[in-house]
């Protein structure tokens, strides 16, 4: 599962360029209004790592930015430093932390606009931050972005990465806007580079406009199967596809096998009942951060998908973020190991939690 000599050093497991953004949030439909709520798909996705991670060295192996103003609440500083990441705050209190309102025009379908102005995340604010050695050994990258802004990314990351490092893993989440057929040649260009392996991962939503089938999401099995199916001849034969599902999970792609690409699908944490599911916000980018986690710790497409439905599952169970308890290393006041019990029996995934387990634990 997981090679101990490549993977070893849990302080370089994840970045990710994804900003901290705080949040409106409004379903008009329902009468539901909040606001100052931790967001941003760099926060989510950490977050979801952090649900998926299970001691103090691998938390510590999760690094992003945090951009403050002079507008950030003290109480939300003190809820990120809970969760023992590598963190690090940049300050500007000349501007406005930047915020978002997402809105819902009907119970599934989010809307996003951003109120102040953004600051963006690049490889060089990753190597003034913490510096080129550490940026030179990450096991993965978590990207989002568009097609051409991560082209530019790899072509940065590859100028710091030394002859010896090993290629880079970029966990690519297209700019949702972005992710269409309009902008299909810059999202190929990605995934036919040779000099990275690419893990791109859309929804299917972003799928369906992406190869220009119309901009209804699938709502059947069968059909995200035919869409997962379209990538095939669309990426460089080295490079993966996660389709993430919504409510029906995800989809793995993996790399050209000698029989072909292998096709598996896994089902949301929350499948079977959607009655503990109370917003959506964040679920797509806390996927990818368990997933990237796990994928960083074990290399294995099947662990890392699990995970990414876990961590999901986890975030969308209330309105903002999951309530943590560092002392009992509970999420909303299951553990990790729990969710993962759960998740496989209900499924009757024929997995060896244990193993698993103890790939993930370092």
């Amino acid at each position: 599962m997981m090679n101990k000599e490549d993977f070893t050093d849990t302080k370089r497991l994840v970045i990710t360029n994804g900003m901290f953004i705080i949040d409106d949030i409004e379903r008009s439909k329902h009468n539901i209004h909040y606001k100052n709520v931790p967001g941003g798909g760099g926060t989510f996705a950490i977050l979801g790592a952090c649900i998926i991670s299970s001691g103090n060295a691998t938390s510590k192996g999760l690094k992003w930015i945090v951009d403050r103003g002079s507008d950030f609440p003290k109480e939300v500083v003190r809820e990120i430093e809970s969760w023992g990441t590598d963190v690090r705050f940049r300050d500007d209190f000349s501007r406005l932390t930047t915020k978002g309102l997402n809105y819902y025009e009907d119970d599934d379908l989010r809307k996003f606009k951003f109120l102040t102005p953004k600051k963006q995340i690049n490889v060089d604010d990753w190597i003034n931050t913490f510096g080129r050695e550490v940026i030179d050994g990450m096991h993965a990258f978590h990207l989002l972005c568009s097609g051409s802004r991560c082209l530019d990314m790899i072509n940065d990351l590859l100028r710091v990465k030394s002859a010896k490092s090993t290629k880079p893993v970029i966990i690519w989440e297209p700019f949702p806007d972005l992710c269409d057929f309009d902008h299909q040649n810059d999202i190929k260009r990605v995934m036919q580079r040779k000099d990275v392996t690419v893990i791109l991962s859309p929804n299917a939503e972003e799928s369906s406009r992406l190869f220009g089938l119309n901009s209804k999401e699938p709502t059947r099995l069968e059909e995200c199967l035919e869409l997962a199916h379209r990538f095939d001849g669309f990426m460089d034969e080295n490079n993966m596809c996660i389709l993430r599902c919504g409510a029906l999970g995800s989809i793995s792609i993996s790399e050209k096998l000698e029989n072909g690409r292998a096709y598996n699908h896994f089902p949301a944490y929350h499948f079977k009942t959607q009655s503990k599911v109370l917003d959506p916000t964040g679920g797509g980018n806390s996927f990818l951060g368990g997933f990237s986690i796990a994928y960083a710790l074990t290399r294995s497409l099947a662990i890392a998908s699990i995970c990414g439905n876990i961590a999901a599952g986890a975030i969308i169970e209330q309105i903002g973020i999951p309530r943590y308890d560092p002392i009992a290393k509970t999420w909303n006041e299951i553990t990790f190991l729990d969710r993962l019990r759960f998740y496989l029996s209900q499924f009757g995934l024929q997995y060896n939690i244990k193993d698993i387990y103890k790939s993930l634990t370092q």
